[in-house]
Parts: C-alpha cells; structure tokens; sequence
C-alpha cells in the first residue's frame, strides 16, 4: 500500500511541475498613471478644443450668411442673385462638413501616433513579467469583465504592482 501511495506521488509529482500560471493587472489604472499618457491626452484635448472653436466659428459665419440670405432675398430678387448665394450657401455648408471630417481624421491619427509609443511600452513591461513569472496568460481584468469573462483571484495573481514596477510607476497605487 506505502509503495502504490510513493508510486502515485512520484507521477504526480511531475505535474505540478508544468501547472500553469495565470494572471491579470489594471490597465486603466497603470496607462492614466503614466507621465506619457497624461502629456498625450493634454495635447490631444488641446486639439480638440481648436479644432471645436474652430468648427463653431464656421458654423456661426454659415448661421449669420444664411440669417442675411433670408432677410435680403424676397420674390423681387433677381434668380441670378438667389442662385448664387444659395450656391454660396451650400458651398459653405460643405465647406463646414469637410472640415468636420478632417479634424476627425486628423484627431485619430493624432491619438494613434502618441498612444502607440505608450501602448508598446506598457506591453513591453507586461511581456516581462510575463517571461519573469512564467505566466501562460496575463490578462487585463476590467476587459476581460466587459467580455464577460470571470477571474478567479484565488488561481491568478495581481501582477499589477509588478508591471508598475517596470515601468518605473509607483506600485503603491495600484489597485489591490
């Protein structure tokens, strides 16, 4: 009986050997942290803003041409005149949607080119800790709760603080 129980042992021994390791970190709570992150957003919010002034400015040129239009052009305006500032009209009105599309565009490239170099670095530092723990799986915990998926914290660990750690964040805020 002592023999079958040493036996037993000894193949499963070897297993907990190859278990494998599992963990989750708070991405939000390390990237809004980062010096890089809250420069980018303050940039990028400064270019929204300019962008916003400059939208309601056209807008209000369009409102005030339009205001005029419709106080100026009566039945006794010649058709000539009417067309052309309806034209005017519309050109601007274009103009204005063109410019909307554009500040959008220009916006997101913004966001992609000073988001990426941040983004690579935060994944750099979760690819280590991932090598250094050994870990099969690191996931971000409030991502994986949008997707419906559940992390038993007793079978992961929180490498949060170590992620910060790497990134030469404070570990003390972290989330626990």
């Amino acid at each position: 009986m002592l023999k079958k129980i040493l036996l037993l042992a000894l193949f499963v021994a070897p297993l907990s050997l190859f278990a494998q390791k599992y963990a989750q970190f708070d991405y939000a709570s390390i990237i809004q942290d980062m010096p890089a992150y809250k420069t980018a957003q303050t940039e990028l919010q400064g270019m929204q803003d300019k962008f916003k002034k400059d939208l309601e400015d056209m807008q209000k040129e369009l409102q005030t041409k339009y205001e005029k239009f419709q106080q100026e052009v009566n039945d006794k305006t010649p058709e000539n005149i009417r067309t052309r500032r309806q034209q005017e009209l519309t050109e601007l009105s274009q103009k204005l949607d063109q410019a909307r599309a554009d500040d959008e565009k220009a916006l997101q490239e913004a966001s992609s080119q000073k988001m990426q170099p941040i983004i690579t670095k935060v994944m750099d530092a979760i690819n280590a800790v991932a090598k250094e723990g050994n870990y099969v799986y690191i996931m971000d915990s409030n991502a994986a709760q949008s997707a419906g998926i559940f992390i038993n914290p007793a079978l992961s660990e929180n490498v949060t603080a170590k992620i910060r750690t790497k990134l030469g964040l404070s570990a003390s805020s972290a989330k626990k």
